[in-house]
């Protein structure tokens, strides 16, 4: 039997069932069944003459977890990550958990969503990025950096050498560094003047340093085992580095700490360096965790990671502040292998893929509204393909609801994503 309709039934038929005190213990037990479900292989149906059974026995199993000492502890657990408990799932993604827009990467091509959930697709790029405050967005499409307006109108066309990925708005928003092959290109936000920054960089999405008080504009880029560090002025030599690390562990995603210190996420550790490249911090991560993506938050203090153990079959979501040296906190898991991840703008809500599960989970980090799940997300973004076919839709990064003005500077930077496997 197929996972989908196994998870269909199973969810019907103990929905059915009725034991006593049923009201609070159907919830709870809801709750574990279907988060342990999702991380699980489809099972073979059981024979008619004892479905009855078998529903009573999985129902009972449900209630048993839920109201005896291990299923307290697993109730507990919930609760310390969120409080209220999680919500059930949603069919459709009808509206946005936090005021702003969702820049989403699907095989079908780049989307926005508004926080009432309408959708608009752009066009078929296969990655995105917002500007500052949103006033445009920049997308790769095979060979061509694209910029457009949020309604999907292309502004121009930039053709590259090779394909183009990974693109990145500076801060001030007159300039987009992108990665063609690999080489890393800055180019003019009005596509007047573009040149190769460097060579030989590593398929990392570069991170531009956020709010310096001179007004110049950063760059960090993975090139090798190091990290280089360069100002990116279009009135002096193209390259003009200022920092570089020693050799290391090889960055998965690179960011900005609020206080201007680099941080480079590898499989097993966090590295904090100063804008020169000296070494401030390593933090280990816990067990034999592996990390496979991250996101900052907004305000640069809170790194969101997704680890999991070699051959686990979930994921792990960890915490870590950026400005300390402890190790990061664990603050999900148990559902299934995550990928892609994003903070909404208002630094209050995670959203991660669940693609075994065909999910999206929106995790509150504060406030109330805990842990909520929207299924069916690849047929929300299929654009008219297959829905089950291709890489499982991204959430590439969220921005505020309109800019205040059509200046970007002084616009505030939005929320991204960790740049999709090359």
């Amino acid at each position: 039997m197929r996972r989908g309709a196994f998870e269909g039934r199973l969810h019907d038929e103990l929905a059915a069932v009725r034991p006593p005190r049923a009201t609070e213990a159907e919830r709870r037990a809801w709750d574990v069944v279907h988060a342990a479900h999702a991380g699980q292989l489809p099972v073979r149906r059981p024979r008619r003459g004892r479905l009855i059974a078998a529903v009573a026995a999985a129902a009972a199993l449900a209630v048993a977890l839920a109201l005896t000492p291990a299923g307290a502890k697993v109730g507990g657990w919930i609760g310390d990550v969120v409080d209220p408990a999680p919500k059930t799932s949603r069919s459709t993604l009808a509206s946005l958990p936090s005021k702003g827009r969702l820049l989403v990467a699907a095989d079908s091509g780049a989307w926005i969503v508004q926080d009432d959930g309408a959708k608009r697709r752009l066009g078929s790029f296969r990655d995105a990025t917002w500007s500052p405050g949103g006033l445009y967005v920049a997308a790769a499409r095979g060979r061509e950096l694209v910029a457009l307006e949020p309604d999907g109108a292309e502004r121009w066309t930039l053709p590259a050498p090779r394909r183009v990925t990974a693109p990145r708005w500076s801060p001030d928003g007159f300039r987009i560094a992108y990665l063609s092959g690999s080489a890393l290109y800055v180019t003019i936000a009005d596509n007047t003047a573009r040149w190769a920054l460097a060579r030989d960089v590593r398929p990392v999405a570069p991170a531009w340093q956020p709010g310096r008080p001179d007004g110049q504009q950063v760059l960090a880029y993975a090139r090798g085992e190091r990290i280089e560090i360069a100002r990116v002025d279009p009135a002096r030599p193209p390259r003009a580095p200022i920092g570089r690390t020693a050799p290391g562990p090889v960055a998965l995603d690179l960011w900005w700490s609020v206080d201007g210190r680099v941080i480079a996420v590898s499989e097993r550790s966090v590295r904090t360096f100063s804008a020169r490249g000296e070494l401030l911090r390593t933090v280990i991560l816990p067990g034999d965790l592996r990390a496979s993506g991250s996101a900052l938050a907004p305000d640069g203090r809170r790194l969101a990671l997704i680890a999991a153990a070699p051959g686990a079959r979930s994921s792990e979501l960890l915490l870590l502040r950026t400005g300390r040296g402890e190790p990061p906190r664990r603050r999900l898991g148990g559902f299934g292998r995550l990928e892609g991840l994003t903070w909404s703008i208002d630094g209050r809500v995670l959203v991660a893929g669940l693609p075994t599960a065909d999910q999206w989970l929106f995790l509150r980090l504060r406030g109330s509204g805990g842990l909520e799940s929207v299924k069916r997300i690849r047929a929300q973004f299929a654009g008219g393909r297959p829905a089950r076919t291709g890489a499982f839709p991204r959430p590439a990064g969220w921005c505020y609801r309109e800019p205040a003005d059509r200046d970007p500077l002084g616009q505030p930077p939005c929320s991204s994503g960790g740049a999709p496997a090359p």
